[in-house]
């Protein structure tokens, strides 16, 4: 027999009160009291720095580091440059690679764009043709020969190298070269995996006899040259964000004489693999040299010019991007918020019987 107003459904559910773990405490019998509403707030603010923490530890992700033998010595390596010489023209600038295995690359162009600066360091559209002004002046070198005409910054500087006359010091107010007078080089270049140097170093590079060699003649640079320059971006392989450029911002200023800087560069190929992707690349660490080679006026003790010199390490560095499950996260918060509030409960369970034992005593001393 059913009890008026009893549905079927609603005696099902009535069942479920012995399953009920979670005893409940009628209002009327409840005591609230000043020290458990200090605990509860601090309790909640508690959470609630505990949650934002493990949500930040959720979100961020953890790169775990292994170390192996290198074993990818048939790959190419691509550099990538982005390099200013506020003092270097764009025909002065030459880009070339030397490496152990004894292959060289003279002016390095595929890859390669040269942006002409004007004296502000802003793109210049090159230089200014002085032959439409009639016989543009050769300035100093007048002087040996006064007819000879100088309409643009290539004939200029031959008119002082045929009279002997170093030329560096009238690049930047000469009206044929005074709109460009540095030089932006970027892009990449590609080099095998094995040791060797980048540079841009004083004369014209060319190969002979299988060698390397930098072709000049010492009086044009009896005023010196200015190998200034202002290191933007250096990349070895592909850009990995949270991967370092230790040389990316470095600029060195050159105030007389010829410079000669070294970069030693140590490579430490690297594979990232996160992200349903996998990239080879390459960290690296530096140490620098800088010498003026110009001991006196139209004498060398070395080679004036930016060399980025690199070597690889044996091993390979391989890092891993680990996240960190759904599940783990919600294992956490549900473990922060029952752990403090259990926390919580005992110290205020402590602190009222502690407060009713000693009101107890109390009554009892007054009476």
């Amino acid at each position: 027999m059913r009890r008026n107003g009893e549905t079927p459904t609603g005696g099902m559910l009535s069942q479920f009160k012995e399953f009920d773990v979670y005893s409940k405490v009628h209002d009327d019998y409840r005591i609230r009291t000043q020290s458990g509403g200090l605990i509860s707030l601090v309790s909640m603010v508690t959470i609630a720095m505990l949650f934002v923490s493990e949500l930040d530890t959720y979100f961020n992700i953890e790169v775990v580091d292994h170390i192996i033998v290198d074993t990818t010595l048939d790959q190419k390596l691509s550099i990538g440059l982005n390099i200013t010489f506020p003092h270097l023209r764009c025909d002065e600038v030459s880009v070339d690679t030397v490496d152990n295995m004894g292959q060289n690359q003279v002016d390095v162009s595929g890859g390669l764009v040269k942006i002409n600066l004007n004296k502000d360091g802003q793109p210049s559209d090159g230089d200014i043709d002085e032959a439409v002004k009639g016989c543009g002046p050769c300035l100093e070198a007048a002087d040996f020969d006064p007819s000879r005409c100088c309409n643009d910054c290539t004939e200029l500087r031959q008119a002082y190298t045929d009279n002997g006359l170093p030329y560096y010091h009238i690049l930047d107010t000469a009206p044929q070269c005074k709109h460009s007078i540095g030089c932006r080089v970027h892009g990449d270049v590609q080099v095998s995996k094995v040791a060797g140097n980048v540079h841009v170093a004083l004369g014209k590079s060319r190969i002979r006899d299988g060698k390397h060699v930098h072709e000049f003649n010492i009086q044009e640079v009896g005023d010196g040259f200015n190998t200034s320059h202002s290191i933007h971006r250096l990349d070895f392989g592909e850009r990995v964000r949270g991967m370092q450029s230790p040389l990316s911002g470095t600029t060195k200023i050159v105030k007389h004489g010829a410079f000669m800087f070294h970069y030693y560069i140590k490579l430490v190929p690297t594979i990232f693999e996160g992200a349903g992707r996998k990239v080879y690349t390459h960290q690296y660490s530096v140490s620098d040299n800088e010498k003026n080679v110009m001991v006196k006026k139209g004498e060398l003790v070395g080679l004036p010019g930016v060399f980025l010199v690199y070597e690889f390490t044996p091993f390979l560095v391989h890092k891993v991007e680990k996240t960190v499950p759904l599940s783990n996260f919600l294992t956490s918060v549900c473990a922060i918020i029952g752990g403090v509030f259990t926390v919580a409960g005992m110290i205020d369970a402590i602190l009222y019987r502690g407060y009713k034992r000693l009101r107890k005593v109390n009554t009892k001393g007054s009476l």
